[in-house]
């Protein structure tokens, strides 16, 4: 472990990292750090229990979300999403499934299609950031709108496609999506430190995101809340308690944990997607990942060594270089 050590912290400085980075062995930990400054111009550091935010990292607990409602008989894998209002029609094929929405499939409308939007730092959407509070105040941006393709046709990563299905569970369950999120997925998965907050009021012991120039935060790049596809603050350990809540079978049954963690796209000979987490195909290793404006962030579980890797950074894309030293060190051959 000096080894790797030794290369995490070489790699740190020279990309002046801004984040922190855990690696568990179960119940053990291998390495844990923090680096840089939560705050930059009050000097404020970056602690272990710091809150990041994560992007699309989300995704994979909104699909948990999704998975509950399942697991409670209030929808299917199957289901139509004409279904479930006549409203849902035009920017998505009414016959598209949950199961193509949660696999990037549908051709839903999207509306921040990173296909064709590469820049996250100026990134704009028509209705104000302040006014995007949770997944039904998109709702305006779908109207009109129609599909990107055939459902089934292929995959196209669709941040549209995770807004909708947060659109879906508030709809379904009468709740506000974060409320829905936090009693069903990051209660259950004791995850006390996790949550949707708003960019002008976090708590406590919160990184901001700050742009590449390190300056600038990103508070006005970003809805001011986080809904189904990002937005989502968490730490360290609450990472760390998910994936052994997950792979407990604690957050869903463990026939559709099962069904969740099944490949359902492949993108080449060893990776493919489940139902919003990037996979091997062999079943050896899991991960979620998210980039935008003011974040970097990757959390992955190695399944046979039991391993957790998870690095969150307050800065764009801040957690490249780190995980390509610790994934050379772990899994040499990906």
């Amino acid at each position: 472990m000096q080894v790797l050590v030794d290369q995490i912290e070489k790699a740190a400085r020279e990309t002046d990292f801004s984040g922190v980075i855990s690696i568990y062995q179960a119940e053990s930990p291998l390495y844990e750090q923090s680096f840089g400054f939560r705050d930059i111009q009050n000097r404020l550091p970056n602690l272990p229990g710091t809150r990041f935010g994560i992007a699309s990292g989300t995704k994979f607990f909104t699909a948990l979300g999704i998975g509950r409602l399942i697991n409670e008989g209030l929808l299917q894998l199957e289901t139509q999403v004409g279904e479930l209002s006549p409203d849902y029609v035009g920017f998505i094929n009414p016959r598209a499934t949950i199961r193509h929405l949660l696999t990037h499939t549908s051709g839903i409308y999207d509306y921040y299609d990173e296909e064709t939007e590469q820049d996250f730092d100026r990134f704009f959407v028509s209705i104000p950031w302040y006014r995007l509070e949770t997944p039904t105040d998109y709702w305006p941006l779908f109207q009109g709108q129609t599909p990107k393709f055939q459902m089934g046709e292929r995959y196209s990563y669709s941040n549209g496609g995770y807004i909708f299905l947060g659109m879906l569970i508030e709809k379904i369950t009468g709740q506000i999506f974060r409320d829905f999120m936090q009693e069903q997925i990051f209660q259950i998965a004791h995850m006390p430190q996790t949550g949707f907050y708003a960019l002008n009021n976090l708590p406590a012991n919160t990184a901001l995101g700050y742009l590449e120039d390190r300056e600038t935060t990103n508070i006005y790049n970003l809805p001011i809340r986080g809904g189904g596809d990002g937005g989502l603050f968490t730490t360290a350990e609450d990472l760390r308690s998910f994936w052994q809540h997950l792979f407990a079978n604690r957050i869903l049954s463990p026939e559709l944990t099962a069904i969740f963690l099944q490949t359902h796209y492949q993108f080449d000979d060893k990776t493919g997607y489940g139902c919003g987490v990037y996979k091997r195909l062999d079943g050896s290793l899991f991960a979620i990942v998210g980039g935008d404006a003011g974040v970097g962030f990757d959390s992955r579980y190695l399944v046979n060594q039991q391993i957790i890797i998870s690095i969150l950074s307050n800065i764009t894309n801040g957690e490249e270089e780190l995980r390509k030293v610790v994934m050379d060190f772990f899994c040499p051959k990906a």
